[in-house]
């Protein structure tokens, strides 16, 4: 019957709801997969379900009532013991992972959980026990393990706590020594040490930094050192272990071995140096090489300028000169010649000898501009411009107000350098313009600017090999300004023209001043002019004496005319006058000790009254105006003295003939 009062069942109905309560519980348990087993404080079996029949391989009927430990290893019997006591005291087992034995024989693996049964009166009378087989989960452990072991980098783990729970061979290799399990902490090591030698705390190696923080530690290093002193750096990579909830339960901490990569970085960083410091060898002997050739080439350039000057020279001192006395000469011979075939042959051989006069002129042009070394590189460039008329290119030359003298090897180079740009110009540029601009900056530095406005080029050609500079002949150029300690700068682009500019430290032999423009002194004719009975007296200077001989005889045939003196350097020159006092003096440009253009500077500005007048086998519009500058009266060839000296005499000394 059942009860009219709510909920409450009756004492009747007690028995009746235990008895249907139990029926559940036994169906739950008879069809459990787990083996649920109960035993007394004997360990002799008292119930056995399905589960413990497919799991053990005995029915209900062959375990009840027999002893536990029939499904015990012989190797594990003490453990039923310890089970059995820890009931005795009330206590609850989980999780105790186990081997059995079937009925077959085999041995499995199981996970045990054990609880004490109480009578009514809370008495332990007995066990119930759940088994469950983890032979795929530990032989996925064993095989994990196993591989684990095989690895060929050391391999550790630890609990919460940092205590090491399992590792590997090779971290006991790498460690030097085999750590307590459950007792050792952290890192294995015996000390720890930071990259940079300081020591580490164990408390702080990467593991316990990763179970501390619950995070993985990626990109530190560390030296561990094991106990016999010997010190092996480690790249660590620890990383949180975590059970199905999340919860941290350990860590997991692989040890990388950076022996053989330090040995490798510092060999290669060896590597690296030796390289390097054979590449610097190298390029310095390079450099060195580089530096003689572009000396060896400097000095090759400067020995054939030295030597075209002297064969300028040659043809200049003794050649012309030969030429020109020659044609003295026959200046006066030919006028007392009656005979008009012979005078006709004598004309036509002083004819041959202007010929010759002029090509050898044009050879020493050729060979050495002499006006380089006589005046300079701002007017041998105001020169060259001229010259370059011939060629079909006007050069306009623009100075700077600051003159400068440079030593005849900076000159000469310069010199040749200026010219191969002008000559480039008229070779690629296709135009019949350039302007050259002479300055020297605030700096002291000598600038050279060579511009056109031609069809111009690709600058970066001139690093393309051997047809730039066939094609250009700058590199050349620029290898000689560095040799000078100079710079060659360009710029140039298609259609647009090209700059070049030159610049050179003025320093060493290098000199420069402000230009201040010529003092050109007047001259008044002697005071012996006035005198119609004086002859007028002059002083004749040339370095060779076969044209001293030509001009004398040739003055020599004028009454009104008489040398007092002659000269064969500009030193005699300037003695003869302070101590003759003449009323002309016939300078030769060329002169050694003190040059003709020199001694007339001096001449004139100490006797303005003396008329010089200027000769040289030269006939180059700078010497005529450098002279004229330096206080002459007139100038003119040598081979022209013939027919114009006496007029040119009469012009600045007039006298009445005696």
């Amino acid at each position: 019957m059942h009860s009219t009062d709510g909920d409450n069942p009756t004492a009747s109905e007690i028995p009746l709801q235990i008895d249907l309560l139990l029926s559940r519980l036994a169906a739950i348990v008879e069809s459990s997969d787990d083996a649920i087993i109960s035993k007394d404080l004997n360990g002799c079996i008292m119930s056995w379900n399905q589960g413990a029949q497919r799991l053990f391989g005995y029915t209900a009927q062959e375990m009840i009532g027999q002893p536990v430990h029939r499904l015990i290893p012989q190797d594990r019997l003490d453990e039923e013991p310890r089970i059995l006591e820890r009931l005795r005291l009330g206590q609850r087992i989980d999780h105790y992972e186990t081997v059995r034995q079937r009925k077959d024989g085999t041995m499995i693996d199981v996970s045990l959980s054990v609880s004490p049964i109480k009578d009514r009166g809370g008495r332990i009378v007995g066990a119930s026990k759940v088994a469950r087989e983890i032979s795929e989960r530990k032989q996925g452990e064993r095989d994990l393990a196993n591989l684990v072991e095989a690895l060929p980098v050391a391999v550790y783990t630890t609990d919460a706590e940092g205590r090491i729970t399992r590792y590997n061979q090779a971290a006991v290799d790498l460690w030097g020594s085999r750590p307590v399990l459950g007792t050792t902490r952290w890192c294995g090591s015996w000390r720890v040490y930071w990259p940079d030698g300081r020591p580490m705390p164990l408390a702080a190696c990467p593991l316990a930094q990763c179970l501390r923080l619950n995070r993985p530690i990626r990109g530190l290093e560390t030296i561990i050192e094991r106990p016999d002193g010997t010190r092996v750096p480690v790249a660590p990579h620890p990383t949180p272990l975590r059970n199905a909830a999340g919860e941290l339960v350990g860590g997991v901490d692989v040890l990388m071995d950076l022996t053989e990569r330090k040995r490798a970085e510092r060999q290669l960083q060896e590597s690296a140096a030796e390289l390097e410091r054979r590449i610097k060898e190298r390029t310095h002997e390079l450099v060195l090489s580089q530096e003689r050739l572009r000396a060896l080439a400097s000095e090759l350039t400067l020995t054939e300028q030295r030597e075209r000057r002297r064969l300028a020279v040659e043809l200049h001192d003794y050649l012309a000169q030969l030429v020109v006395a020659s044609r003295l000469r026959l200046s006066q011979a030919i006028p007392k010649v009656q005979d008009e075939t012979a005078s006709a042959a004598l004309t036509n051989v002083d004819g041959m000898l202007d010929q010759a006069l002029t090509y050898t002129r044009s050879l020493v042009a050729e060979l050495s501009p002499h006006i380089l070394y006589q005046f300079g590189l701002s007017k041998s460039l105001v020169w060259l411009g001229e010259r370059m008329k011939q060629h079909a290119l006007e050069v306009t030359v623009k100075t700077g107000p600051t003159s400068f003298t440079l030593p005849d090897d900076q000159a000469v180079l310069l010199f040749q350098s200026v010219r191969e740009l002008l000559f480039n110009i008229v070779k690629h540029a296709k135009t019949d313009r350039a302007v050259i601009t002479i300055n020297v900056d605030e700096q002291r530095e000598l600038w050279i600017c060579v511009e056109d406005e031609g069809v111009g080029f690709d600058v970066t050609e001139l690093t393309d090999g051997e047809d730039s500079r066939g094609k250009f002949g700058l590199l050349s150029i620029r290898e000689r300004m560095e040799t000078l300690g100079g710079e060659c700068e360009l710029s140039a682009a298609p259609g647009a023209g090209t700059v070049a500019i030159l610049r050179l430290p003025l320093s060493g032999g290098a000199t420069a001043s402000p230009s201040t423009p010529p003092t050109v002194p007047s001259h008044t004719p002697a005071a012996a002019s006035k005198d119609p009975a004086r002859r007028i007296r002059i002083v004749l200077v040339d370095d060779h004496a076969m044209v001293r001989q030509g001009l004398r005889s040739i003055l020599d045939g004028y009454a009104d005319l008489i040398v007092v003196g002659e000269g064969a350097d500009g030193q005699d020159a300037v003695v003869m006058v302070r101590s003759l006092r003449p009323d002309v003096v016939i300078m030769d440009v060329n002169l050694p000790l003190i040059d003709g253009i020199e001694a007339t500077r001096i001449v004139s500005r100490e006797y303005p009254s003396i008329a010089v007048i200027g000769i040289s086998v030269r006939n180059d519009p700078q010497v005529h105006v450098a002279m004229t500058e330096a206080g002459a009266v007139a100038f003119l060839p040598k081979e022209s003295a013939a027919s114009q000296l006496y007029e040119i005499i009469l012009r600045h000394c007039p006298v009445t003939s005696i």
